[in-house]
This record gives C-alpha cells, sequence and structure tokens, in this order.
C-alpha cells in the first residue's frame, strides 16, 4: 500500500497545471477509503488503529492538570533554594537598622566615630527603605509603619540641622519609643 501510495503520489506530480478535477480524482485513489488512523511500524505494511476517544484524552488531561494543581510547590527561596524566606530577612534587616540607629544616637557629639556612624545609618537607612517601601506585604505591618516613622524623624533631623547637632531630647525620646514598639511588632511576626 505504501509503494502504491509512493507512485500515486510521485505520477501526480508535474510542471504543468492540470485541471481541478483530475487533481480530485488523483486524492480520492490517494486517500484511504475509510477514515481511520493507521501507524506504520518500521517501514513494513503492518497497520495499528488507534483506539483512544476524544472524551478519554479529555479525562485524561483534566485530571493531569488537577493533580497539577494540588500539588503545592515549596516557596522560592533566593538563588536555587538557598537563603531565607521573606518575613526573616526583613526581621533581621530592621533589627539591624534599629540596632545602627539606637548606636549612633547613643555616641556622645564629640565621639570620634560619630560621623562614620551617621554614614552607615544613611546608608542603612536608605537601603531598607528602598526595599520594603513597595511591598504591599511589609509596608501594612505595625513594625514597617513604627520603624519607617522613627528613621524618617532621624534622617530628617541631619538632613536639615547637620551631623554637628544632636537630635533634641524630645525627638530621641520619641524615636526610641517608636523603635520599642517596632520590636515588640517584630518579636510577634507583625
Amino acid at each position: 500500500i505504501v509503494a502504491t501510495m509512493a507512485a500515486t503520489i510521485v505520477s501526480s506530480v508535474s510542471l504543468t497545471a492540470r485541471p481541478r478535477a483530475a487533481t480530485r480524482e488523483l486524492r480520492a485513489r490517494a486517500a484511504p477509503a475509510k477514515a481511520t488512523r493507521v501507524v506504520a511500524l518500521r517501514a513494513s505494511s503492518e497497520k495499528v488503529e488507534a483506539t483512544t476517544s476524544r472524551r478519554e484524552v479529555a479525562v485524561k488531561a483534566l485530571a493531569a492538570l488537577t493533580a497539577a494543581a494540588a500539588i503545592r510547590p515549596a516557596p522560592a527561596l533566593a538563588l536555587f533554594g538557598f537563603g531565607a524566606d521573606k518575613e526573616t530577612v526583613y526581621a533581621e534587616q530592621t533589627t539591624a537598622v534599629i540596632n545602627q540607629v539606637k548606636l549612633t544616637l547613643e555616641l556622645p557629639g564629640d565621639s570620634p566615630e560619630k560621623a562614620a556612624a551617621i554614614e552607615k545609618t544613611r546608608q542603612l537607612t536608605n537601603a531598607w527603605v528602598a526595599k520594603y517601601r513597595r511591598d504591599k506585604g511589609i509596608t501594612g505591618r505595625p513594625s514597617y509603619g513604627n520603624v519607617y516613622s522613627a528613621l524618617n524623624a532621624v534622617s530628617g533631623h541631619y538632613n536639615n540641622f547637620g551631623t554637628k547637632y544632636p537630635l533634641p531630647a524630645k525627638r530621641k525620646d520619641r524615636v526610641m519609643q517608636e523603635f520599642g514598639t517596632a520590636e515588640i511588632a517584630l518579636s510577634r511576626g507583625r
């Protein structure tokens, strides 16, 4: 059958245009009489009938999709699965920023490392705010609001009055109170 089909196809190829009726006739001869799927194995003339219905394929596809949706993947961690989850990183970085600002505020005004501590505080504050400002999962937390408010007060003071003037006692007390509230919220995972 395969050899006759190939001969029919080869003989139907010509460089001149034939009428459509002749082309239809050749197609009708080359097409199998029955509309079934035929699979040729190892270039032999053995025939295998496919018996899978559309309904069976649809049911199997639906089962596969359901199984894939039921399996919940683990949360993606940093590069190749190494690293901590977002909440842990937020808590660690926020605690580090709080400790750095507290250390800077506790230094006496005539301390030689005051300028370096203020510069480090600025860098940590800018990095922390830039990282978490647009994250909707973080900005709604009470700890974020308290830390952001305190950092804004400290940064505003140093930007307006410079690094030589100490933070006023009233402002310092409010910043420390906000940090205390933020630490409590962080310990509760909020």
